[in-house]
């Protein structure tokens, strides 16, 4: 178990590296992921871009969302996963909440998926970019950043869990 975790989380910070040169490499606006990270773009803003940019909109959607951001969602999702399950199967937690422990990183990388279609669908059709369509994908996005940040709290919180009971069973 301890070889995967070091495994998911050293191919999770080379995965965001080679992402973050591809990105940048893209122009200034895909280097800062702006799709992703800040969605407060309209409809009429998107398609203006990519009008006006269309080499950069292309390299948004290959290679920084597909294979790169792809990979990136799997070993984050994954690294989220076994941890918080090896660290809940050291407390020896019940089995039914031990895959409890899954749920939260699933639904982060099935958002963080589900964002990266919607985006290139922007991206490569833009004459599918309408509001409804921006709406559904930011919708995504911020359910994606909600499952993200409670899967990380989960595995702190499992940490601390663990940590205290390490704490309590040294004072005994």
């Amino acid at each position: 178990m301890t070889q995967t975790l070091i495994l998911l989380a050293v191919a999770t910070v080379v995965i965001w590296i080679i992402a973050e040169k591809a990105a940048e490499s893209s122009g200034r606006d895909v280097g800062n992921r702006f799709l992703e990270v800040t969605p407060d773009y309209t409809a009429d803003g998107l398609r203006s871009w990519i009008a006006t940019y269309p080499f950069q909109a292309h390299r948004y959607a290959f290679p920084v969302l597909f294979p790169l951001d792809l990979l990136f969602l799997l070993t984050v999702a994954g690294f989220f996963a076994v941890a918080s399950i090896a660290i809940a199967h050291a407390l020896h937690w019940n089995q039914e909440w031990i895959r409890l422990c899954a749920i939260f990183p699933i639904l982060y990388a099935t958002c963080d998926l589900i964002e990266n279609i919607l985006l290139v669908r922007l991206l490569v059709s833009p004459t599918v970019v309408t509001d409804r369509s921006v709406a559904v994908a930011q919708t995504v996005t911020g359910l994606k950043f909600a499952a993200v940040a409670i899967s990380a709290a989960q595995l702190l919180l499992l940490v601390g869990l663990g940590l205290l009971r390490i704490l309590f069973h040294a004072l005994r």
